[in-house]
């Protein structure tokens, strides 16, 4: 971290005669990883490092970011020209660093190349035992990852954290063709559940061999934890209080109403035990703390940053997020939805009869914004008396996450990971099909 801080400071000394606020934020990646397939497993390990230039300059803000070898003198002078075209400042950075957070679980040093080798072969024989043609191709990284938040009014803020990036992909060869399942998900501590993996990636394999040619209509349609977090895109983007402000969030006014279904509950946990998106403070060096989005359906208010915290009169939710080189905007961390306390955690038996989908392939044709949803699911699986009876090809639902989201008849009992996210599988009813 000494070396970060050294970097970002000159970086700031290099600003202070064209610019009245400066910030930088400062990323190194230290990291390891596995790729694994039926033939070969490759270890590797890595070093990446990157700075973000945020300046206020003739009251415009303006960005720029690099990763690798950094010129900061290169770096003022892209986010001068920046600040011709950026937005107006309408804050000033704060003045004040947050307690430092160590989070970094000593565990993660336990994990090797070897480690993971022989986490993945006992993953391979435990799906081999359940049918020998399995073919399993997986990749694990893992690593930690620092950040370092300073600005030219007194800021410095830094905090470490562990990151395990998983993805398991698995293949059986069929009459008809390869059937396939996948899984991603990200977590800080530990290599992922060995249960909760076989579950999501073995449920789609439970169909027979027979091509359903025709599903269309209104339909009960599970989404795995994988496809509800596609559905939730739309959910991410309209608590953004920047969609408040340009007067296209479907949810202005509706803070205190009843949106979605009353089973359920959203939340964004940032200080969520685990959570890949977990941080003590957010990208503009304000504290971060765990929020409900929408307690039983009821939507309880939008994400701020400081901008726009500023236009609306209001605080920072402590929710800025943005890549290097790019403008802040409000974003959720770690979502969570709550599962039910009681029925399956997969719920085929209790909603019956309906479609399985596993995966979105395409979200073509949506709109995050009005939550309209087009979503080409490619294969999906059709179940009946909550048995997977087959499975068809070229499935395409449609409407808008809003409406389906308050017509959910079953929540599983059990959340997954994917990527970032603890979210449960979800049934909901009267689904356009075609």
């Amino acid at each position: 971290m000494h070396k970060e801080l050294i970097t970002g400071a000159e970086i700031l000394v290099a600003c202070e005669k064209v610019s009245t606020e400066a910030e930088v934020t400062g990323i190194n990646k230290y990291y390891k990883s596995i790729e694994f397939n039926p033939v070969s497993c490759t270890p590797s390990a890595g070093y990446r490092t990157g700075w973000g230039l945020r300046m206020v300059r003739s009251g415009k803000i303006g960005v720029s970011g690099e990763w690798g070898l950094i010129d900061r003198f290169r770096l003022v002078e892209k986010t001068i020209s920046s600040c011709r075209f950026g937005p107006k400042a309408l804050f000033s950075f704060p003045d004040y660093s947050p307690d430092y957070q160590e989070h970094i679980n000593k565990s993660i040093d336990s994990i090797t190349h070897d480690s993971v080798n022989d986490y993945l072969n006992e993953l391979q024989e435990k799906i081999k035992q359940i049918h020998p043609l399995f073919s399993l191709s997986a990749g694990i990284q893992w690593g930690t990852d620092s950040f370092v938040v300073m600005n030219s009014n007194g800021m410095n803020a830094r905090f470490l954290k562990p990151i395990i990036s998983s993805r398991f992909s698995l293949t059986l060869p069929g009459n008809s063709g390869l059937l396939q399942s996948g899984y991603s998900l990200s977590t800080t501590t530990s290599l992922p559940v060995m249960e909760d993996v076989l579950e999501m990636i073995l449920l789609p394999m439970n169909s027979v061999e027979q091509n359903i040619l025709t599903a269309s209509g209104g339909k009960d349609v599970v989404f795995s934890p994988v496809a509800f977090s596609v559905l939730l895109q739309a959910v991410r983007a309209g608590v953004s209080g920047n969609l408040l402000i340009e007067g296209s969030s479907p949810l202005a006014h509706m803070e205190g109403k009843q949106v979605l279904s009353k089973s359920l509950t959203i939340r964004d946990l940032p200080r969520l035990s685990n959570g890949a998106s977990s941080a003590p403070f957010d990208s503009e060096g304000i504290p971060t703390s765990d929020k409900t989005l929408f307690e039983n359906g009821v939507f309880t208010g939008f994400l701020h940053d400081l901008n726009s915290a500023a236009q609306l009169e209001t605080e920072s939710t402590g929710s800025s997020g943005r890549n290097l080189g790019e403008h802040s905007k409000p974003v959720c961390t770690n979502i969570t939805v709550d599962p039910s306390i009681i029925g399956s955690s997969n719920t085929l038996a209790e909603t019956g009869s309906g479609i399985l989908v596993t995966s979105i392939l395409s979200a073509g044709g949506s709109n995050a914004v009005s939550g309209s949803f087009t979503f080409d699911c490619g294969r999906v699986y059709v179940f009946r008396r909550g048995e997977i009876q087959g499975y068809y090809d070229g499935c395409v639902l449609s409407g808008n996450v809003y409406d389906a989201l308050s017509n959910i008849s079953v929540l599983g009992s059990k959340q997954f990971r994917v990527k970032s996210d603890l979210l449960p599988f979800v049934s909901i009813s009267n689904i356009s099909v075609r």
